[in-house]
């Protein structure tokens, strides 16, 4: 059964409505999928993400979708970025509608947009481990605030090619841990198949990590154009068996089931 869990719209950096996603869904064989753009964040540093007007129209988006589509499981999500304080807001947009599924995304460190194009020169100049030290401090204080359903693309710092030169296991290690506790999933993103690093987000050694600790998996396109819906998938379940992984996570009203890999 395959479920992809991460895909955009026209409403914020990608092009198309859900129902060109579903569309497309069906015809690749995926069973179900979970709209997920990019939430309304109103910061002047933070550009790419839906407009806070924009909101009821996404909604109304998907559920014109399931009605086109009923033979497709459609979720109603969003991928939730965090920023130290941002806990209110989160709260405040969960409540407003029937939501199915929410992924977490660390795009910000501070201000800095750490995997646009133009954030490379900063990469080249700036010290690695540091960064990815913040990352994953990031990641696991929005792990801990219970919020989350799934992690997106957990390493994607190495989206650009520039990886710690120390060992960062202690690092992730909290981080899993984190997600143990609180049963946050963590996606198996095969978007990182198509940039520089060429290599499905996360690693396989970062997988065998989480399942050692009983970490949950997602797995997710991050489909900005409809064709990209599932695709590599093949890849990802290899991947996640590859890790000793069983089953993955589905949701429904935020209540997580198992499914065979």
């Amino acid at each position: 059964m395959l479920c992809d869990y991460h895909m955009h719209t026209r409403l914020t950096d990608a092009v198309n409505e859900p129902r060109d996603y579903a569309r497309a869904a069906v015809a690749a064989g995926v069973a179900e999928i979970a709209c997920t753009d990019h939430m309304p964040l109103v910061r002047p540093f933070a550009h790419g993400y839906m407009k806070p007007e924009d909101l009821p129209t996404y909604v109304g988006w998907v559920e014109a979708a399931r009605r086109e589509f009923p033979q497709l499981s459609i979720l109603l999500g969003l991928e939730l970025d965090y920023l130290p304080g941002i806990e209110p807001e989160l709260r405040d947009l969960q409540q407003r509608y029937d939501w199915d599924f929410f992924l977490g995304g660390i795009h910000l460190i501070g201000e800095w947009n750490h995997d646009a194009p133009e954030a490379i020169e900063r990469w080249r100049t700036t010290d690695v481990d540091a960064e990815w030290t913040a990352y994953f401090k990031l990641l696991t204080d929005a792990v801990r605030t219970g919020l989350y359903d799934s992690m997106a693309h957990p390493d994607l710092p190495k989206k650009f090619g520039f990886r710690p030169k120390g060992d960062l296991t202690p690092l992730f290690a909290q981080f899993l841990e984190a997600c143990a506790d609180t049963g946050v999933a963590i996606e198996i993103s095969t978007a990182g198949l198509h940039k520089p690093c060429k290599e499905i987000y996360p690693s396989l050694e970062f997988l065998k990590l989480a399942r050692a600790r009983g970490v949950g998996i997602t797995f997710g396109s991050d489909a900005h154009q409809p064709r990209h819906v599932g695709r590599d998938f093949d890849q990802a379940i290899a991947l996640a068996r590859a890790a000793g992984y069983s089953e993955f996570c589905r949701f429904a009203k935020r209540k997580k089931t198992l499914t065979p890999v």
